[in-house]
């Protein structure tokens, strides 16, 4: 199996660390929600909402370091195929 294209989307750490703390999951329906971008609208689901043990801070900031160390070897393979986009654009 070869790859057709590599697509890379380049967000900035804080934002990343900002999607991942705030995301929260609905036991019951599984439905994933974003504390600041999609809150739920009912408070009974609100009230029932977990956070993952790994979407804490310290837990992303670890890894993004692993990410940072091994990224430029992961795009070095896949230079002539590489498309970087923007990741903090409107869709």
């Amino acid at each position: 199996v070869s790859a057709d294209c590599f697509i890379f989307l380049n967000v900035p750490d804080e934002v990343l660390i900002e999607r991942v703390v705030g995301r929260r999951t609905d036991p019951e329906t599984g439905k994933i929600y974003h504390m600041t971008f999609s809150p739920p609208e009912d408070e009974a689901v609100l009230a029932r909402l977990e956070q993952r043990s790994d979407d804490t801070e310290e837990k992303v900031k670890v890894r993004l370091e692993q990410f940072h160390a091994n990224v430029a070897a992961v795009k070095g393979s896949y230079e002539d195929i590489s498309v970087e986009i923007d990741g903090t654009s409107k869709p």
